[in-house]
């Protein structure tokens, strides 16, 4: 006997059994998705390389502060700041009228000093002579020796009061000692400056140059990063003034006194690099990166493609599978923990729960 079910009832199951094809057909489509959306890289040879990142400040290598030997007032300065000089070129002038003044009373002074032995030469001469022949005494003739020698004494004196009037003279004008770029004046014409080697201060600091064909970037690297980086090893900067430029430099040198920050250790890194256009100036900011190791075409993935044990939960999820049974399978195992069983177990793991629910 078969049972009839009323019209209403037919329907109802009807709507049913649509519901739970549709439903399914959504959870089938949702999965199929959340794999598709999973990216993946192929393992394949690849250049891999370790580097160093860091921040750091532009700085000239050989910063000249220039001051002038001469004490008085500036006269002349036809340099300003950015102005391009070559070593030797006129940076200031100091009044030169003092100087030249007793330069000229260094030379007459000379002058008598010579006179002078040249006249104490010939009364020594002739004192000898006289002496010999019994016509003055010994005294006199002694008298004529001491003269002749206190010539010869004021002689070497006025030679060298002549030299430190010279010198004198020359320290009155301020040449470049090298050739480079004026980065501050701290002086104009007009003003009265201390001399640097008789102020006590140390003299007045007329600007300060550098030449900048060379330059540095003095950047903070990290304790946990320092002991990979070596002299020697090649480095890029990057600068905001040029975005799609890099220049390339080299690890100068390494100091040794570290510098705590907020609790942050850090040791100073400088990275010298050539600037023959001038075109990095002396405190831009700039991102460094350090070229630590590099290998050639090795066995390789990207390191967005490597996941921890921990993260395999979302990735089971992330691909379809059950996130309880990838976490079993995981504890189950009586493996080692070392890095490398651990990264076998991973692949072994997520391969074998892939394979099963692809059957």
């Amino acid at each position: 006997m078969k049972m009839r079910f009323p019209k209403p009832v037919l329907w109802l199951l009807a709507a049913v059994v649509v519901v739970v094809i549709v439903l399914a057909v959504v959870k089938s489509r949702k999965k199929e998705q959340t794999a598709a959306d999973v990216p993946t890289e192929a393992v394949e040879k690849r250049d891999i390389q370790v580097t160093v990142d860091a921040t750091g400040t532009v700085e000239p290598i050989d910063l000249v502060e220039v001051k002038s030997k001469a004490s008085g007032q500036i006269v002349k300065m036809p340099v300003d700041v950015g102005s391009q000089v070559k070593r030797g070129d006129l940076l200031a002038q100091v009044d030169p009228t003092d100087v030249r003044n007793q330069y000229s009373q260094a030379r007459a002074a000379l002058s008598a000093a010579q006179a002078k032995v040249t006249v104490s030469t010939a009364q020594k001469k002739r004192a000898e002579e006289l002496f010999a022949g019994g016509v003055i005494t010994a005294p006199e003739n002694e008298s004529a020796i001491i003269d002749y020698a206190n010539a010869q004494s004021s002689l070497v004196a006025a030679r060298t009061n002549l030299d430190l009037a010279r010198q004198r003279l020359e320290d009155a004008t301020v040449s470049a000692p090298i050739g480079g770029t004026v980065l501050s004046q701290a002086v104009a014409v007009g003003q009265v400056i201390a001399s640097a080697t008789s102020s006590v201060s140390g003299g007045t600091t007329l600007l300060t140059m550098a030449d900048l064909s060379r330059i540095r970037v003095r950047v903070m690297v990290s304790e946990s990063d320092v002991g990979n980086v070596q002299p020697g090893q090649p480095a890029s900067v990057s600068v905001d003034a040029f975005p799609n430029r890099s220049f390339q430099g080299m690890v100068e040198k390494i100091e040794p006194q570290a510098v705590v920050d907020q609790s942050v250790t850090s040791f100073p890194v400088l990275v010298s690099l050539d600037n023959p256009g001038g075109q990095l100036l002396p405190g831009m900011n700039g991102e460094v990166t350090i070229l630590v190791a590099q290998r050639s075409d090795v066995i390789a993935v990207p390191m967005d493609a490597v996941r921890g044990v921990r993260e395999m939960p979302a990735i089971a999820t992330a691909l379809g599978l059950n996130p309880d049974s990838v976490r079993a399978q995981l504890t189950s195992s009586d493996r080692t923990t070392t890095p490398e069983a651990s990264v076998e177990l991973v692949v072994e793991s997520v391969s074998s729960l892939i394979c099963t629910h692809a059957r």
